[in-house]
């Protein structure tokens, strides 16, 4: 035993060494950007502010997460620091409650005492925290949920140790009722923490045999049965588990299921050895064995599970711990029930925790506890190996700093891997590289990628050649969008963005409209771009259905309340309506902008001129001049203003110069000339 001033200093000490690691491991990622669907998932949080997490498609259940992010999002906007930082926070107070609990497991649960199961406690501490597996749960902002997940799910278990121990008795209902709480905030962070009771009383059996913890009956009648009535009540009460567990049932895929003992191999391979890390794993029908071969991990994995039943007794409890810990925790995300992706490493994050506790002990036995020949050789071992793994995440979190890296190192390990093309693509667009992003989307184009993936693609190609000018291009491959997959509302966004462009509004109302159902009805995982409701109220304004665009201005700014160009069309839509009061307010309220406000108050002159109000239009149309001076429509008005009121002539000829000078309009021209004409005569 460490006596208790001992113990804190070592506490203390090692709560250091892991916050230092951890600061020089991921120093790096503090400013990486948002990867793959952080965009989507902050998109939404930056519309719907705290409210976000309520609903956020597919994902209905992790309230806690998004509310996270709708805090991060109130305090600190878009700086992306912050999102990192906590991140990195979470992990770090994981490690800490690692620490604990392997410390206390150990001292009371096995015949490791003192400073052996400190030191072993540290080590996983120490293999966890620097593990470069866990570096997607940190690194990338949305792996957040695992992180959240796994800092509760921890603490609901060391909660209930705590409450276990004959020492803390007195305090076993807290310790307890503590434990359910962390439990159900762990459930709302990432619904996969449901293994954590099965994981307890996996717990109970390993290690709870000595008089050192409160009787069976304690365990069963405060934590046991509170939390089965917890996970009833939540099963009753939320539809949404209901259907879950509904549709993973129809779910049952037994050939997935043979695949998935493959797949979870490879997983407790790389808990080991972290290596050719991947963020989007892609196991193709060729990786996976067939004939009697696939049945081959089956054969391995259950009877590794009947040898260590069988001796349960007999083996020393962390081993059968470890390797069941593994099993448990990996169960919901990889087993028999059908996943998009087979392989996560954030789903990784707390079954990494089995081996890296298996790992500390075998070493700690050979090289620590006896003081073997090794004892030099061991110590440098570990050095050794936090040098590597240190480094290890350093690398791996270089790789987060751009989108493009991070997926063009993707489709270097995974050059099969369809979906890899698509993301990749996406981001050579962002950036603006239609080159690379050409290549990419040809490719795809004509792979056998589902006809989502292909969809995007021509959309895609069609928007490029759209820039490149080669519309009949352009417009065919918007085409082939449609066709190759109906449900996707990007081809009718893009095909009716570009009539518009040309003119064709009726065909653009159309095929808008369709893209804004599909949007709505499919509820796909993108969320709807704001522009298009923007898009629909043009094209109305242009067909003079000035209501409907009132509608869809009004959806758009819904989300986009305070957008210069949205307020400036609905000013004109008010204007068209005879809403003369509506269009002034509307016009006042644009800030932000100088370009966007100089039009508005050249309109607002118009409205003044309507009203019989000559001298404000005249203090607006000079207004809007002082912001930009390059506004023809403006020199066009003021000079109509200063003839019609017989102002300086020489004055308002100046300003009917300019703006011919300016303008591309012809039939503004024509106007200019007849006034200028009409001067020459007089």
């Amino acid at each position: 035993m460490i006596d208790p001033v001992t113990s804190k200093k070592s506490f203390l000490n090692l709560g250091i060494i892991l916050l230092v690691l951890i600061l020089f491991s991921y120093a790096n990622t503090l400013n990486s950007p948002l990867n793959f669907d952080d965009h989507a998932v902050l998109q939404q949080i930056e519309l719907s502010g705290l409210n976000a997490y309520h609903g956020i498609p597919p994902i209905q259940y992790r309230h806690l997460f998004f509310l996270s992010f709708s805090l991060n999002h109130s305090q600190n906007g878009l700086e992306l620091f912050a999102y990192h930082l906590v991140n990195i926070t979470f992990h770090f107070l994981t490690s800490l409650v690692l620490l604990l609990i392997v410390f206390f497991t150990l001292e009371n649960g096995t015949s490791w005492q003192g400073k052996h199961a400190l030191g072993i406690a540290g080590l996983t501490a120490i293999l966890f925290t620097i593990n470069p597996l866990n570096t997607e749960t940190v690194t990338y902002i949305s792996g957040r949920a695992s992180g959240m997940a796994g800092f509760f799910y921890l603490l609901a278990m060391l909660s209930f140790i705590f409450g276990s121990l004959k020492k803390f008795s007195g305090k076993t209902i807290p310790f307890y009722a503590f434990a359910l709480t962390a439990f159900t905030a762990a459930l709302l962070s990432k619904e996969t923490s449901i293994t954590l009771p099965a994981v307890i009383i996996l717990y109970d059996l390993c290690f709870m045999k000595n008089d050192r913890w409160v009787s069976f009956k304690s365990r069963l009648g405060f934590f046991y049965l509170p939390i089965a009535l917890t996970l009833l009540v939540l099963l009753v009460s939320q539809p949404f588990l209901q259907q879950l567990i509904i549709t993973w049932a129809g779910k049952f895929d037994l050939n997935y299921a043979l695949a998935q003992t493959q797949v979870i191999g490879y997983a407790f391979k790389l808990c080991f050895f972290p290596i050719n890390l991947i963020f989007d794993y892609d196991f193709t029908p060729n990786w996976f064995a067939s004939g009697f071969f696939k049945w081959l991990p089956v054969l391995i994995w259950i009877t590794l599970v009947a040898v260590i039943l069988k001796n349960f007794k007999k083996l020393p409890p962390v081993l059968s711990f470890s390797i069941f810990w593994f099993i448990l925790t990996i169960s919901i995300t990889n087993s028999f029930l059908p996943r998009a992706d087979l392989l996560s490493e954030r789903n990784l994050y707390l079954p990494s925790i089995g081996p890296a506790l298996l790992t500390s002990c075998a070493y700690y036995s050979f090289f620590i506890k006896h003081r073997s020949l090794y004892f030099r050789q061991g110590l440098a071992l570990i050095l050794l190996m936090v040098i590597i793994q240190s480094s290890l995440v350093i690398k791996r979190n270089a790789t987060y700093q751009s989108n493009i890296d991070l997926w063009e190192d993707t489709l270097k390990k995974s050059p099969s891997d369809l979906k890899v093309l698509h993301n990749l693509s996406h981001f050579y667009l962002e950036k603006k590289d239609n080159e690379k992003a050409l290549v990419t989307l040809i490719k795809l184009s004509r792979s056998n990628a589902s006809a989502f993936y292909k969809s995007f693609a021509h959309s895609n190609l069609g928007s490029i050649h759209a820039q490149n000018k080669n519309f009949a291009l352009a417009e065919k491959e918007f085409h082939k969008a449609i066709q190759t997959d109906p449900t996707i509302p990007l081809g009718y966004l893009n095909l009716g963005t570009y009539y518009a462009s040309r003119g064709l509004h009726q065909k653009a109302k159309t095929l808008l409209e369709m893209a804004r159902d599909r949007y709505d009805k499919y509820r796909w995982g993108y969320a709807m771009p704001a522009n298009l409701n923007f898009s629909l109220a043009r094209v109305n304004f242009e067909l003079r259905l000035f209501s409907e665009a009132e509608k869809d201005l009004k959806r758009y700014l819904t989300e986009t309340p305070e957008s210069p160009n949205g307020l400036l069309l609905l000013g004109k839509i008010y204007q068209q309506m005879g809403k003369i009061d509506s269009a002034i307010l509307s016009y006042q309220k644009i800030k932000g902008s100088p370009e966007i406000e100089a039009k508005a108050s050249n309109n607002l002159g118009l409205i003044y001129l309507s009203l019989n109000q000559p001298q404000n239009a005249l203090l607006e149309f000079e207004r809007s001049l002082r912001i930009n001076p390059k506004l023809s429509d403006t020199h066009y008005n003021l000079g109509r203003l200063i003839i019609d009121s017989k102002g300086d002539i020489e004055l308002a000829r100046e300003h009917l110069n300019t703006a011919f000078s300016m303008t591309e309009n012809p039939a503004l021209k024509i106007q200019i000339k007849k006034l200028l004409l009409q001067f020459s005569r007089s």
